[in-house]
């Protein structure tokens, strides 16, 4: 009998939660691999190891841990370059326990690259953002050719949609796969709304942390009882959400929340958004979670006009675009008020469009797929 094929997925987060990451992994113990992760957790020192549970599974955790705070780029430094040690340490002692490395984004990418020449084992190139977007300056540039020579030099590389082929253009992987970050039909989580009136709800759980217009809306909601916002999520905004939340009577701060929960309180949602400023190269690539997640609950959508899938929500006629300012943000708020006898309507499309185009069962029959190939 062959013995599974073992896999580590890299991530420098803790994975707490980490939807893409999570899904991934799970897919591929159903698909008989045998998987771990190797994570960086910023709250703490030290390395330890723990158990990750899944949807259907649970997988071993090794934390890496250099405490940093997100979004706060030089300052961590420090503790970024010890994270890239670590990685390079525990992949050499550890060479003999995995098949194929899962690097997730270039700051894991490239050291992970590096380990895997020296030890000819084969890794493999998940792109969630990808970095090297129109190199405006020496730094750019430098980054830009180590994620091509990443790619060239990778058993196969991962995007999560069609328009990141022109993103990477320039490089030549040997292997691609196209894997849209769809939630899987998971059981929602318990958590409940921290309101029980007819305003209308907007929920955003997410990475609270600049370029997404996220104290705008909160800034807007402030301004308009009529409206509830209900923010979850952590990050370097995370103290001025919560002060927010204490001081406005209409906005709600739930903190971090596991996937489950992030899903159940976006489904108790009558509007989500997905805002992200569209002068950064990578944004107008990008997958958001939220436009996905808001597909398959069915919920209206806002996004920046000439931001990732911001076309598809336009073409479909299944929210609204704004521009990246908070005027604007507010008028399209009210613009999608305005049809909410359309709601219905809307919320059914967008379940066919998520079912037809982007469910997670047809991602994870690529996952299985990409993977098989990689010894062919």
């Amino acid at each position: 009998m062959d013995m599974k094929k073992r896999i580590v997925i890299i991530r420098s987060n803790p994975v707490e939660p980490d939807s893409r990451v999570e899904k991934e992994a799970n897919s591929l113990v159903k698909g008989g691999y045998d998987v771990q992760l190797l994570v960086w957790d910023r709250t703490r020192n030290g390395i330890y190891n723990d158990t990750k549970v899944l949807a259907d599974t649970e997988v071993k955790r090794t934390c890496l841990g250099a405490k940093a705070t997100y979004g706060e780029g030089i300052k961590n430094l420090r503790p970024f370059l010890l994270f890239q040690y670590r990685i390079f340490k525990w992949l050499l002692f550890h060479r003999k326990n995995f098949d194929y490395v899962h690097a997730c984004d270039f700051d894991t990418a490239f050291t992970s690259a590096i380990a895997c020449k020296l030890l000819n084992i084969p890794y493999i190139f998940d792109i969630f953002d990808y970095i090297g977007t129109n190199p405006r300056n020496f730094v750019e540039r430098i980054v830009n050719f180590f994620e091509h020579w990443i790619i060239n030099n990778a058993a196969g590389t991962i995007i999560c949609t069609e328009q990141r082929k022109n993103q990477i253009c320039g490089s030549h992987p040997k292997k691609l796969e196209i894997i849209h970050n769809s939630p899987d039909k998971i059981k929602l989580g318990s958590i409940k709304i921290k309101s029980t009136n007819d305003k209308v709800r907007i929920v955003y759980v997410g990475i609270l942390q600049d370029y997404r217009m996220i104290l705008e809306l909160a800034e807007i909601v402030k301004k308009h009882p009529q409206l509830e916002l209900h923010i979850g999520g952590f990050g370097k905004l995370e103290e001025q959400i919560r002060h927010l939340a204490e001081v406005s009577s209409n906005i709600f701060f739930y903190g971090k929340l596991s996937y489950p929960d992030t899903l159940a309180l976006e489904n108790q949602a009558d509007i989500m958004t997905a805002l992200y400023d569209p002068s950064i190269g990578n944004h107008y690539y990008a997958a958001p979670n939220k436009f996905y997640e808001a597909l398959f609950l069915g919920k209206p959508l806002i996004m920046v006009r000439n931001t990732g899938m911001s076309q598809i929500v336009e073409e479909q006629n299944i929210g609204v675009l704004v521009d990246y300012n908070e005027k604007s943000l507010s008028k399209g708020i009210f613009e999608l008020i305005s049809e909410k006898e359309q709601w219905t309507k809307i919320s059914i499309k967008m379940k066919y469009i998520y079912k037809t185009a982007y469910s997670w069962k047809e991602m994870e029959r690529r996952l299985w797929a990409f993977y098989s190939k990689l010894g062919s």
